[in-house]
């Protein structure tokens, strides 16, 4: 006992060290201003980013490039353009400047609900799952953030043990999954984003990654590749619009308010 009690008394004060460090980083990120500062830097930087490369490699390349026969990844090798490195940048910014308002997205599934219950079973239910699965996507939505991260490190001209393949499938899966269960917690009940984009998070993205798992002809996978990510670049402007119209909302920001 005495040596049982002596270990926690070692290990709490560290635990909760860690929690009020994590509770102060976390309403650090999710302040309006940062949230609001990441967003503008991710939507100049991904998109323009990646359109920016593709002109560059269709114009000044090697060899031709088309989004037809060509992966995404390729916009990263010298092979195909003479500046692989916006693509990397592109990818490594923009995931980082992603994160806020993916954390900013876990108040919406917090324990404590701002409605009157109506004790039923019904609804404890459906408050239990849309928590489950909130927190699920946005878990799995941060996998695809560290995936997005490392394709820009580790690009096909630097790709040590095949580390690029792994983590495409990791950000491409990552975001897949999570816009699924995100979208499932939308659906099931109706809070700051309309069901529309809650349907289009279940069935997008999840039967994009399907097409290009099975590649039906005369489609090829590079140009399912392509409408994977454009279907995952689609709600993620959506839920942009919508944050950045609530953004001086103190219903959407105050740390003290509970969805």
């Amino acid at each position: 006992m005495g040596q049982k009690s002596s270990y926690r008394e070692f290990i709490d004060p560290i635990l909760l060290k860690m929690k009020r460090n994590s509770k102060y980083i976390y309403d650090k990120l999710t302040e309006p201003k940062i949230v609001k500062i990441s967003i503008y830097i991710s939507l100049l930087t991904f998109l323009p980013g990646l359109i920016f490369g593709l002109i560059i490699a269709i114009r000044f390349g090697g060899f031709e490039y088309s989004i037809w026969y060509n992966f995404i990844s390729d916009l990263g090798t010298t092979r195909y353009t003479p500046a692989p490195f916006i693509l990397d940048l592109t990818c490594i910014l923009s995931s980082i400047f992603i994160i806020p308002l993916i954390l900013n997205l876990s108040r919406l599934y917090s324990s404590h609900q701002n409605y009157k219950l109506d004790n039923t079973k019904k609804e404890h239910y459906i408050v239990l799952f849309r928590r489950i699965f909130g927190y699920i996507g946005v878990a799995s939505l941060f996998v695809g953030v560290i995936g997005m991260f490392f394709i820009g490190v580790f690009s096909l001209d630097r790709s040590p043990f095949d580390l690029h393949f792994y983590f495409t499938t990791s950000a491409f899966g990552g975001f897949a999954i999570g816009a699924f269960f995100t979208g499932l917690a939308i659906v099931l009940r109706k809070r700051i984003f309309p069901k529309t984009i809650g349907y289009f998070m279940i069935l997008g993205p999840s039967t994009a990654a399907l097409l290009y798992i099975i590649s039906p002809a005369p489609l090829t996978r590079q140009f399912l590749e392509w409408i994977m990510m454009f279907s995952s670049v689609a709600w993620y402007y959506v839920i942009v619009f919508i944050t950045l119209q609530k953004l001086n909302s103190l219903l959407f920001f105050n740390p003290d308010f509970k969805w």
